[in-house]
């Protein structure tokens, strides 16, 4: 529309998209359990697997 435009400055609040439809959480994505402020961490960490069951986990996971 314009011819010969260089630089465009464009000024909005940052929020980071897609947005959650219902929570209006700044993603889709679940939040890790790891993180400090997940629920049920505590719990989905207690349910992993033992360490040294996770490499024929991850090998079943890759052969699909």
């Amino acid at each position: 529309m314009l011819d010969d435009v260089e630089k465009t400055v464009l000024r909005a609040p940052f929020a980071p998209a897609p947005r959650g439809l219902f929570t209006g959480s700044p993603s889709l994505a679940p939040r890790p359990p790891h993180f400090v402020t997940h629920r049920s961490g505590r719990a989905a960490l207690e349910r992993l697997p033992p360490a040294r069951r996770l490499p024929g986990l991850l090998a079943s996971a890759l052969r699909g």
